[in-house]
């Protein structure tokens, strides 16, 4: 990656020194290498392939080959409860498994005590990298995998799905992942150990709904309920106001929590 480890000088003080350059550097590893077209292609198979079979090939299948039980498809899920139950609970995974190491393998390297060197912030270098898998999660995650499947649901259908409704979903889903990234930068910035980091992210992301189904008041407090939640905001299902805004808010509010951590301690922590 040619842009790994250029700095150029900037005169901006405090907590923003340096997070120009470091962002660059940052959107670097998402734009100008093949992570982008990568990610945009697995999750694309992932998701909207899955979507694809259950849309065009199972219908096919079924008008084709004859005994098919037409009973036993009835539990088969639509396309947009499908499509969002699965992104909700696949793609923390994804974000996890990408985002960890990103801070604690420049502390193994000795990469992160070198840019630290330079004039920057440490509150620039953990910002620099929130930002930047922010928008690459949201571009590649969100954006490009809603879209396509916003096109084949209305295919399928014959006629538009409320994109309002679609948009919806997909401002859901971005603040899930947005959970899974600052929870895992905030561990990276905790603990120097990698199974720790995953033992935590991964048991969230893996048994959150677990934990809902032990406990329901945590789908108020969390986003664990909300892969669940999402296809019936998507289709204007009426639900209790409650049940909408106050695991939203909670979770937010995690986040913040998260971010605030990360600076603190990562300003407090010796590389």
């Amino acid at each position: 990656m040619k842009n790994e480890g250029i700095l150029k000088s900037n005169q901006t003080k405090g907590w923003r020194m340096g997070l120009k350059n470091l962002l660059d550097r940052e959107m670097g590893k998402w734009w100008q290498t093949s992570r982008w077209c990568t990610q945009t292609l697995v999750w694309g198979l992932i998701t909207n392939g899955v979507l694809g079979l259950l849309l065009f090939l199972l219908p096919f299948l079924t008008a084709t080959f004859e005994g098919i039980n037409q009973a036993e498809l009835a539990d088969i899920p639509d396309g947009t409860t499908a499509f969002f139950s699965l992104a909700g609970i696949a793609m923390p995974i994804g974000v996890v498994v990408l985002v960890q190491g990103s801070i604690i393998t420049e502390k193994e390297l000795g990469t992160a005590e070198w840019v630290l060197s330079k004039p920057v912030s440490r509150s620039a270098f953990v910002l620099s990298k929130l930002i930047a898998h922010s928008l690459g999660f949201f571009i590649t995650y969100v954006v490009f995998q809603t879209s396509i499947a916003y096109v084949m649901i209305s295919n399928s259908q014959g006629s538009p799905q409320t994109l309002l409704g679609f948009i919806k979903g997909a401002g859901i889903l971005t603040l899930i992942l947005f959970f899974y990234l600052t929870l895992t930068l905030m561990m990276e910035v905790l603990v120097d150990s990698r199974s720790i980091v995953l033992g935590v992210t991964l048991g969230a992301a893996l048994g959150g709904a677990l934990l809902v189904n032990l406990f329901p008041f945590f789908a108020l407090i969390t986003p664990f309920a909300m892969p669940n939640l999402i296809p019936l905001i998507v289709m204007e299902t009426t639900l209790p106001e409650y049940l909408i805004w106050l695991p939203f808010f909670c979770t937010f509010i995690m986040c913040l929590i998260f971010i605030t951590i990360s600076l603190w301690r990562f300003n407090k922590k010796s590389l």
